[in-house]
This record gives structure tokens, C-alpha cells and sequence, in this order.
């Protein structure tokens, strides 16, 4: 299938969908087309779960997640994860797709694709994987561990079930509250509108000692956390 669109172009396979975007149009045009063309397209792909590529222009991760946000809300598609323009192939798509869906069958776990906003809350009876951000006014609970593969300025809430051994961590870890089991940490008020530009600096938050650690991810806090 291939759809013409003058900003959005869209090819499948029975994996994946490839999403050519406009270089010239301007980002917040963009977003309303891509959210149209999938809207009168959401009959064809009705509860479709697939992997995604953006091509033709560059993206930030914030404008990607802007892009999901778009799908997903005028279709019924279920974004498993997202693959690198070079690595666009039907095969290559499946084998994505059947990975990530491995990882939210296995008890292990559950995968989250993209950013929570203000009032999201996201409750996992399993550990949790989010591909995105946790924004201010945003919550994340889980029996188990929690992985931000992005910023994390929300509340997060590890071990819900009593478990002190879990653990917390993001690449940027500004929480306003973190939890583990009954320990609890505070840090800075951020404010609801920021906008987490803030450097990459992996942390994770953990219980040792009856206390919380917030610490950088090196080998020898990895260590410090198994021992």
C-alpha cells in the first residue's frame, strides 16, 4: 500500500509502516497532517501493531514523540518501537516487531513508547520500560524496576509492592518525588512547563543502607547495587 500526500507519504509492509515526511513544511503543519493522514486512514489499519520509520527530514526526540502522539490518537495502530531508516527492510520490521512484542508477553516486564504529560499516570504490576519522557505532573508506579530511556521530571514510584530491592533510572533523572517501596526523596520543584533540556547524565536511584542513593550509573554503582 502507498498513499500520496503532499507533506506525508506512507508505504507498508505487513510489519511496518515507512512514513515519509515533508523537509519544508513547518513542524506544527506537519504534526496536523500526519495526524489527518492517519485518521482517514485508520479503517485500513484498524488495531494494526506495528513498527514505525520516519524518513525525510531530521528529527528531535521530542518532535518524534510529537509525530506518535499524532498516530496514535487518530488511529487505533499500537506502536511497538520505532527502526533506523538504514535498517528498513520487511524482514528486519518483523524481527522488531516480534521482539517487542516478546517483551511486553514476557512476565519479565512491560515496554511504554512514548512521553507521559502533565496528569498521565502509567501503573505497571511488572517492571516498566518507557521510551520518552516523564514530564512534570506525570506518574510512574511499578511493583518492579523502572527504566526512563529519556528525561525524567515527573514522580516515580519503584517497588510499589513492598520490594526494596527494585530500582529507578533514567538518562536524565530530575524527579519531583521518587519512591522506592517505603523510601522515599524529594528533589527540586520543577516547574510544569519545562522543558527538560537538560544533558544526558544516567542515574539510578536505589535502597541501600535503609537510605535512598541517587547515583551515576558507572560500574562500581552497579556493583554497589548487586552486592
Amino acid at each position: 500500500m502507498e498513499q500520496q500526500h503532499s507533506a506525508v507519504i506512507l508505504k507498508s509492509n505487513p510489519h511496518g509502516l515507512m512514513i515519509s515526511l515533508s523537509p519544508e513544511l513547518p513542524f506544527d503543519e506537519l504534526v496536523a497532517a500526519v495526524g489527518e493522514k492517519f485518521r482517514v486512514s485508520a479503517d485500513f489499519f484498524k488495531n494494526a501493531r506495528l513498527a514505525l520509520t520516519f524518513r525525510g527530514r531530521e528529527l528531535t526526540r521530542e518532535e518524534e514523540n510529537r509525530l506518535v502522539d499524532a498516530i496514535v490518537e487518530n488511529s487505533k495502530i499500537r506502536v511497538l518501537c520505532i527502526v533506523d531508516e538504514d535498517k528498513e527492510s520487511a524482514e528486519f520490521y518483523k524481527k522488531a516487531v516480534m521482539n517487542a512484542q516478546k517483551k511486553k508477553e514476557d512476565g519479565d516486564g512491560f515496554f511504554h513508547r512514548g512521553s507521559l504529560r502533565s496528569g498521565q499516570t502509567l501503573d505497571s504490576e511488572t517492571s516498566i520500560v518507557i521510551l520518552g519522557d516523564v514530564n512534570p505532573g506525570a506518574q510512574v508506579t511499578s511493583k518492579g524496576n523502572i527504566v526512563i530511556l529519556g528525561c525524567c521530571m515527573g514522580t516515580l514510584y519503584a517497588g510499589a509492592g513492598g520490594d526494596d530491592k527494585c530500582f529507578a533510572a533514567a538518562l536524565t533523572m530530575k524527579p519531583a518525588l521518587v519512591k522506592i517501596a517505603g523510601f522515599a526523596a524529594r528533589s527540586a520543584i520543577i516547574k510544569k512547563k519545562d522543558t527538560g533540556d537538560y544533558p544526558v547524565d544516567p542515574k539510578i536511584v536505589y535502597v541501600k543502607d535503609d537510605h535512598l542513593q541517587i547515583k551515576s550509573i558507572t560500574n562500581e554503582t552497579l556493583c554497589e547495587y548487586l552486592a
